[in-house]
């Protein structure tokens, strides 16, 4: 059995995002613990960067780690060096087959990922990050915010990885999956939520934090009647 109030949480933020992108969950689970992205080493692929990742976060035990985004990503092959009690995705998916088409088309051109003037892009992003943006296009909004306070060299690293994702990981626990079915930066259509957020777009975690709490919640108390008998999708 596992007891609910005291089950580490780990979550990954989005590409190269931190962790404010799931303040309302840091407030509902006090637990949770967003771990800091690391630079990484200039040659440092998806599997080193989590080898490390996943040494970092031994010392918590068994847990449930999940992530947003590009977390997600990131939060299946940590589990594939770990024992977690559950996956946790969140606008996310599970393989690289479900990524979309623009990002798989891309894929040839993942080498020129360190020509992008990130920087000045940042800046040009800034009036859609306001509030009042937010008013109107939360889901843009969301998206300009977590892309402004990104690390450059991070976020370069990053999307490079996400355009050369070929392997899927493998693992025994189970996977819950809560996805925005206006997500526009990783379309549903392309993967198979357990859970569906209506009207959510590509940052759940803040503008519908209250289903993605429930979402954390439902499953923790899943596991905590059966771990072994959870519907993965």
């Amino acid at each position: 059995m596992v007891a609910i109030e005291s089950t580490p949480l780990i979550l990954f933020s989005g590409l190269a995002a931190d962790a404010n992108i799931f303040v309302p969950q840091k407030i509902a689970f006090p637990q949770l613990v967003v771990p800091k992205w690391p630079i990484p080493k200039p040659d440092d692929t998806l599997d080193s960067y989590c080898d490390r990742l996943a040494d970092d976060l031994r010392p918590y035990g068994q847990a449930i780690i999940g992530g947003a985004s590009f977390g997600g990503i990131v939060a299946l092959h940590v589990a594939q060096r770990l024992n977690p009690l559950a996956v946790l995705l969140i606008g996310s998916v599970r393989s690289p087959a479900e990524l979309s088409r623009v990002a798989r088309f891309c894929r040839p051109l993942g080498p020129l990922t360190g020509l992008i003037p990130v920087r000045l892009l940042q800046l040009g992003c800034v009036p859609i990050a306001s509030g009042f943006a937010g008013r109107f296009v939360p889901h843009l909004c969301g998206l300009a915010r977590q892309f402004r306070g990104s690390d450059p060299t991070l976020f370069k690293w990053s999307l490079a990885r996400i355009l050369d994702w070929t392997s899927t990981p493998t693992f025994d626990c189970p996977v819950f999956h809560i996805h925005g079915d206006r997500d526009f930066v990783l379309p549903m259509r392309h993967t198979s939520p357990g859970t569906v957020v209506a009207g959510g777009g590509h940052v759940i975690s803040l503008t519908h934090p209250s289903d993605v709490n429930d979402f954390i919640r439902r499953a923790m108390v899943q596991l905590a009647g059966d771990p072994t008998g959870i519907d993965q999708r």
